[in-house]
């Protein structure tokens, strides 16, 4: 039980880690355009 509690801590922080890497990203560029809706559901971290 414990194995899946920390299992589920991870995978929060890899997820709020790569949503602010992403962020990182997209600010830098600037003026860009965003990626379409379609794309961003096609990818599965």
């Amino acid at each position: 039980m414990s194995l899946i509690k920390v299992g589920i801590i991870v995978e929060i922080f890899l997820f709020v880690g790569v949503f602010f890497w992403v962020r990182k990203l997209t600010s830098k560029k600037g003026r860009q355009p965003s990626l379409p809706k379609k794309t961003i559901k096609n990818l599965k971290f």
